[in-house]
């Protein structure tokens, strides 16, 4: 097992946001029935969508489309990860600017692996979480670098074919000092493999009729929705200044672009179990989190206005740069600049619970049209 420890000194940071979004659609779930929320049901059989010819294509709206680029002989990579570290952020001079109120955010024990059984609130916060091999997989990893066409990296299998994805564990999050734990973390099973019996759940839970695409590979259970991405960097002298959303006084001290980098990417992906973990007063560990979530957009493919089919969320054209900008309190500084934070995509929960997800059990969230187009963000020291 590797381990490493990774130390990041930075100063503190203020963000400003700008919100221009489209629309975000907030639909909460209530009275459901506990056997709704846990499979106990059943489901009409989860069907795939076949009618397109090239289904993962930009025809209808999938998301980035490697067809359209002229991509050569890049480099394949499948992986098995199985990661231990810990990542510590110090902010020197705390609230007060006082170097003697300097302050850290810590996370402990980071653990990345895949544990072939279900990972309770008791073992997440195990220094071997994983044994040897209950490795990560990540399958057909293309990376492929152009000088006009930037970075384009596509990643096929998150996981494997019954579902069990990447697990997260982290034995405690220090806020502050080493001294003061607010709990632990576990993020289990995260896949692009989208599982036609949990997508028949959600269905179910918030009547909908989604099917998957048919990802070409024979997969019996499920789909497969791949993660792609790009990213281009332009050249200084290339760039030219344009146009911002109009922000007020902001608007007056924002520069025009120098060199930025651009990075568009669609992604779907399917989490069994995101949960905070936390002791009580007897050393009992509890835990708060959410069951079966689905991140996705849903495809319209018949155009009746009805979404009936799960695509990836994507991001479109997000532009960084550093810059330089004029603070909140008149200082000139330089910032990061994030400009068009456009993402869309659609989020279902089955399950919010408290104690255990079944027993405890709060009720489902489903989350449709989130659309940020038009956000933009500053990050700078204060």
């Amino acid at each position: 097992m590797i381990r490493k420890f990774i130390t990041l000194v930075l100063p503190s940071f203020l963000t400003l946001f700008s919100f221009s979004p489209s629309y975000a659609g907030l639909t909460p779930i209530s009275d459901l029935e506990l056997a709704q929320m846990h499979g106990q049901f059943s489901p009409s059989p989860v069907t795939r969508n076949t009618d397109a010819a090239n289904p993962q294509s930009e025809s209808v709206g999938f998301g980035l489309d490697p067809n359209s680029l002229n991509l050569t002989e890049g480099i394949e990579l499948n992986l098995e990860i199985q990661v231990s570290l810990d990542m510590t952020y110090v902010d020197p001079d705390g609230l007060s600017g006082n170097e003697a109120d300097s302050g850290i955010l810590e996370l402990n024990g980071i653990q990345i692996g895949s544990k072939e059984s279900p990972i309770d609130v008791n073992n997440v916060r195990n220094e071997n979480l994983f044994e040897p091999n209950e490795l990560a997989l990540v399958q057909n990893l293309f990376i492929d670098v152009d000088p006009v066409q930037g970075m384009f990296i596509t990643i096929e299998e998150i996981g494997d074919d019954q579902g069990n994805g990447i697990d997260i564990g982290i034995q405690d999050i220090f806020l502050g000092t080493r001294e003061k734990s607010a709990g632990g973390l576990l993020i289990e099973d995260i896949s692009n493999f989208v599982r036609d019996d949990k997508l028949a759940q959600h269905n179910q839970l918030f009547s909908m009729g989604l099917q998957t695409l048919d990802d070409g590979k024979n997969t019996e259970l499920g789909n497969w929705i791949e993660f792609r991405s790009q990213v281009l960097t332009e050249e200084v002298g290339n760039t030219t200044s344009v146009s911002v959303p109009d922000l007020g006084s902001l608007n007056e001290n924002l520069p025009g672009f120098g060199a930025n980098t651009t990075i568009d990417a669609s992604f779907a992906l399917y989490i069994d179990k995101f949960a905070w973990i936390d002791s009580d007063e007897q050393g009992v560990n509890r835990e708060f989190g959410l069951a079966a979530i689905m991140i996705y957009d849903g495809l319209d493919t018949n155009g009746d206005g009805i979404d009936d089919t799960v695509g990836p969320a994507k991001l479109s054209e997000m532009k960084i740069e550093t810059v330089d900008h004029v603070s909140y309190d008149g200082r000139n500084v330089q910032a990061l600049y994030i400009e068009n934070l456009d993402f869309k995509a659609d989020i279902s929960i089955a399950s919010i619970y408290v104690g255990d997800p079944v027993t405890g059990s709060l009720g489902a969230l489903q989350i449709q049209g989130i659309d940020t187009a038009g956000t933009s963000v500053w990050i700078y020291e204060h």
